[in-house]
């Protein structure tokens, strides 16, 4: 067998598909990221083994000095320079598809504040985005007040989503005042009235828009969202009728935005097209019913990611690029509006998840493994042994490359065999751990013979779960991947070093929650998902792993499963010089913390300890020592982390 090589290994994790230029494996079977480089970039896949381009950053070696610095696992990397990288990418695409088009509107993208709240992200997308004029999306009253207090890009939109009352309707109009260019999309019909009254009480003329409810469904796993039984959005009749209201009150000129959103990660390129195409129908009939103010069309979100880098319409994927998106948008509202005759209409988008998704990696390590490592040499069969076992060492004895098919068959009837006899009393408890380490040696046997011959067939496919090991990972998935769990999202999971060397195990990961659902079990494969992962033995050092691509919605959905708690984070610039600087270090959930999201009092708590502990002391169940050493632990305990560890 040839040497594993770190190409082998970058294509077996299909690095180069998924990670669009940012990651790459070095010579020394290192990961590396490359946060300036992209798929719009000619020269953005890094070959594995291949020079590194000035800017790289070796996440091994950045593991290990964030860890000097204080920082704990698992932690949450963001690269700030792939953020800012995304989003000059989007809009690079919609300049370079307006020239190519000529196009006469402006692209004016925004960034829903729902996809990642975290206040540093926010900040770096106002700053990343400033020279392209992005701006935010707002879809409830906290959210508006987080893009009142920090988008001050000049002429920048922020656009008011979701459902909205009297106080979040006046604070977007005085908003206003500030000079915010807010504009309020009308998602229900009543909205209207407020605004109407609102915009009276105070003086102000409105920016209004109007989200359309289309009849065209989205792709993917958000298709029930979209269409005409969607949540949001005016039917044809409600936005006849909203026309004839503002034009009742004096306001069919302040109609500046029409809207409409086929929900998030749309997996084809077709539901964009046909999306546009009956979104752009609406917009010239808005323009005939009078509103000729109209001069925005906001496509909403949509726009996906490959998580698996598979370009298929797959749940976890996508058949488009940026480009072809951007070009698509372009050409349709173009062609629309010019057999229309009317003006080019400027386009936002609300693409969240592709901006920010990329940016973010967990890393964590890994705790233990869960294996059977008896070989069968060490399994004796003794004479007064029932004869289920007997059969059994038959079978594992007489296992070759021309019986592989008779003897699995024999090792799982006698394993059912062995099973049974056990529940009726026939097999005592040590015979029943004899039959279970025949088999698996048995197994483990096949297993090894079938790699050596290069196939599997159809009906060893179980064999793989069989000799599946189990990886216990320092992390919850809950709270730091919770997609995986709640809609079976496959994210990219590797191991981030060690990759010179062949990943000769089979594995799934398991999080630190006491939930048999906390764990990852669905992989990238090469031509579709599978549900063990390669991985290397674990000889007890640190092994590490991450999961990418988990910027978007992972750290705002995250739950407090077993009280877990945010993980330490870290945003990553890149200098000058070629080298990194830390820009910002947020500091994870101690106990204590994630305690009072649940209404504990870590006074009360301690008080609480510390009449029990006094309790013991004067039935004399514990000594002065030990009683000292409790309140200690206990103290320590709720100003800690709430994952484990890196102590021995």
């Amino acid at each position: 067998m040839s040497e594993w090589t770190p190409r082998q290994s970058a294509d077996l994790y299909r690095v180069n598909e998924w990670g669009t230029g940012f990651f790459s494996v070095s010579e020394n079977g290192n990961l590396l990221v490359h946060p300036r480089l992209s798929e719009t970039n000619p020269t953005a896949r890094v070959e594995a083994g291949a020079s590194a381009p000035q800017g790289t950053i070796d996440l091994p070696k950045l593991v290990g000095e964030l860890e000097r610095r204080g920082l704990r696992r698992p932690m949450l990397i963001r690269f700030s320079d792939i953020l800012a990288t995304r989003i000059e990418a989007l809009a690079t695409c919609f300049l370079e598809a307006i020239a190519e088009h000529g196009y006469e509107g402006q692209w004016r993208g925004v960034y829903p504040i729902k996809v990642n709240q975290q206040a540093h992200v926010v900040e770096e997308i106002i700053e990343f985005g400033a020279p392209f004029g992005v701006g935010l999306e707002a879809g409830s009253k906290p959210e508006l007040l987080i893009a009142l207090a920090l988008l001050d890009t000049q002429d920048a939109l922020l656009i008011c989503n979701g459902y909205k009352d009297r106080a979040y309707i006046e604070l977007a109009l005085l908003a206003q005042r500030l000079g915010r260019n807010t504009i309020i999309v009308v998602d229900r019909y009543h909205e209207i009235e407020l605004i109407v009254k609102a915009a009276a009480a105070l003086g102000i003329r409105p920016h209004i828009g109007l989200r359309a409810r289309l009849s065209t469904v989205g792709a993917g796993r958000w298709i029930e969202s979209s269409g005409e039984r969607s949540k949001f959005g005016l039917s044809a009749d409600e936005l006849v009728r909203a026309i004839d209201r503002l034009r009742s009150e004096d306001l069919l000129g302040c109609i500046e935005l029409l809207h409409f959103h086929m929900g998030s990660q749309i997996t084809s390129i077709r539901a964009h097209k046909e999306a546009l195409r009956e979104a752009m129908r609406i917009y010239v009939g808005l323009h005939n019913l009078g509103a000729s103010n109209l001069h925005i069309l906001d496509v909403g979100g949509g726009l996906g990611v490959d998580y698996i880098g598979a370009g298929t319409d797959d749940p976890s994927s996508m058949n488009y690029s940026m480009q072809e998106y951007a070009n698509d948008i372009v050409f349709a509202a173009g062609q629309a509006c010019s057999e229309a005759g009317i003006p080019n209409p400027d386009i936002v988008t609300e693409s969240g998840r592709a901006m920010v998704a990329h940016q973010s990696v967990l890393v964590f390590d890994v705790i233990g493994v869960n294996r059977d490592q008896t070989p069968s040499s060490s399994v004796p069969c003794l004479p007064d042994d029932h004869a289920v076992l007997h059969s059994l060492y038959e079978t594992v004895a007489n296992i070759t490359p021309d019986t592989l098919s008779e003897r699995y068959h024999d090792l799982l009837h006698d394993r059912d065999e062995a099973a049974s006899l056990f529940s009726l009393g026939y097999l005592d408890l040590k015979g029943r751990a004899t039959s279970e380490r025949l088999f698996h040696a048995g197994c483990v046997q096949i297993g090894a013979i079938l790699q050596q011959l290069g196939e599997t067939p159809e009906e060893f496919e179980d064999l793989t779960n069989i000799l599946t090991d189990t990886y216990f990972g320092n992390f919850s998935i809950f709270q730091s991947a919770p997609d995986a769990w709640a809609i079976k999202q496959v994210f990219p999971v590797m191991p981030i070093h060690r990759l010179g060397e062949e990943p000769s195990r089979n594995g799934i990961i398991v999080d630190l929650t006491c939930d048999s659902d906390g764990r990852l079990d669905r992989f990238i494969g090469e031509s579709e998902e599978q549900n063990t992962l390669r991985l290397h033995p674990w000889n007890g050092e640190p092994y590490f792993l991450a999961v990418f691509l988990v910027g978007a919605y992972q750290e705002i959905l995250g739950d407090l499963h077993n009280l877990f708690g945010d993980t330490d984070a870290v945003h990553v610039r890149l200098d000058d010089e070629g080298g990194y600087s830390i820009k910002h270090y947020v500091e994870g959930d101690a106990v204590t913390e994630v305690l009072s999201y649940v209404q504990y009092e870590k006074r009360a708590l301690s008080e609480r300890v510390r009449k029990t502990i006094e309790r013991s002391l004067r039935q004399g169940h514990i000594s002065l020592e030990d009683s000292a050493r409790l309140r200690r632990r206990y103290d320590q305990g709720l100003a800690d982390y709430t994952y484990l560890s890196n102590d021995d």
